[in-house]
């Protein structure tokens, strides 16, 4: 009889051991996957694309001169405020000095007149002098006063030309052209260097007359780079242009989102146009093929994979919703589902709430 009892535990323990590694074989399942896209990149074109600075200025003195310095390299980064270039700035400082003499002549002279004028006005006020005397007076006075506001003013031109002698950043960017060198003759409005923003760098690229109809100011759109890989920039096409009278194309600008400070002028990129589409759809519904979507008497749902504490391993979420229109790119998802979410696509008869998967794609295979 004993040998009976443990007969039957050893083959409980087997049991349950063949029962624990059939759990551990079933507990992770390769699934296939997509990312859930919006209507709006149903249809999804990329193109070629450059970075180039928000902002591009040509810095040039607003006086002319001898170039004294140039303080720059061709590729120099600048923040805002720093030495670009100076002129001599001998003779403008000779006329600033001037300035200077003539505003101090006339805090005298009309420091005199004001007195004399007070004094008159007391006396005249008393009948002690006569009112040619007092207009005389008041005449020699206001004479005083705008003198005194012209010399304040040429003080102000005559260090403006001084101050107008040193270039200086306008903001934080980098030096893209030097097209001057010292003890040259500078002129004013003439190009010294060209400054490109490094704050807001933006995307050109260009689309064909074919599909730039679907294409509108707004639109949100991913940016690639091939020497920043695994990397994904987000953007918004801030300019549309009517195109080109010589080329059936029309340049598009991108203004990229987010930090840029990987990014350099002249990068090349492939920019995701997600293209609008003509006929029915639903202002932000989300795309999916129509295998991932499962029925039972709760309604619709799909499984999403989220992501565990173990690398390479996901856990599969059931998320129930509400379909839209059935088109070529997919099954519309009204509710349920944000775009970027993870959507399982085979497999599902093999999943429930909480299973662990692993994502495949095709290039597994």
């Amino acid at each position: 009889m004993k040998k009976f009892h443990y007969l039957i535990l050893g083959v409980l323990i087997l049991a349950a051991g063949c029962g624990k590694k059939k759990t551990a074989e079933e507990a992770i399942r390769p699934v296939f996957y997509q990312e859930a896209v919006s209507t709006s990149s149903g249809d999804l074109r990329s193109f070629s694309g450059v970075t180039q600075p928000a902002n591009e200025a040509r810095l040039s003195f607003r006086v002319g001169g001898t170039i004294e310095k140039i303080a720059v390299k061709l590729g120099d980064t600048l923040p805002k405020g720093a030495l670009v270039a100076r002129i001599d700035a001998a003779d403008y400082r000779i006329n600033a000095n001037k300035a200077l003499s003539g505003l101090k002549n006339a805090e005298v002279q009309f420091s005199t007149a004001k007195s004399a004028f007070l004094r008159i006005e007391n006396l005249y006020a008393n009948n002690n002098v006569s009112l040619n005397e007092y207009e005389k007076a008041r005449a020699q006075f206001e004479s005083a006063e705008a003198m005194l506001q012209t010399a304040k003013s040429q003080l102000k031109a005559a260090q403006n030309q001084l101050d107008y002698t040193t270039l200086t950043a306008p903001y934080r960017g980098t030096v893209s052209a030097v097209m001057a060198q010292e003890n040259e003759m500078a002129a004013p409005g003439h190009p010294i260097v060209v400054f490109s923003s490094l704050n807001n760098i933006e995307v050109r690229t260009a689309v064909p007359e074919s599909i730039i109809a679907r294409i509108s100011k707004g639109q949100k759109v991913k940016v690639r780079f091939t020497s920043l890989p695994g990397k994904t920039y987000r953007g918004e096409v801030s300019e549309v242009s009517p195109g080109s009278p010589n080329a059936p194309i029309f340049p598009v600008i991108i203004q990229i989102e987010g930090e840029t400070t990987l990014l350099q002028p002249g990068m090349t990129g492939t920019v995701e146009i997600p293209l609008s589409r003509d006929g029915k759809t639903t202002p932000g519904a989300i795309l999916v093929v129509a295998d991932a979507i499962s029925h039972d008497r709760d309604g619709d749902f799909v499984y999403i994979a989220t992501k565990t504490g173990e690398e390479g391993i996901y856990q599969a979420t059931r998320k129930k919703v509400t379909l839209g229109e059935i088109t070529p790119q997919g099954v519309e998802i009204t509710e349920g589902l944000t775009e970027g979410d993870i959507v399982i696509t085979a497999g599902i008869s093999f999943l429930y709430d909480g299973k662990k998967v692993r994502l495949l794609s095709n290039s597994d295979f």
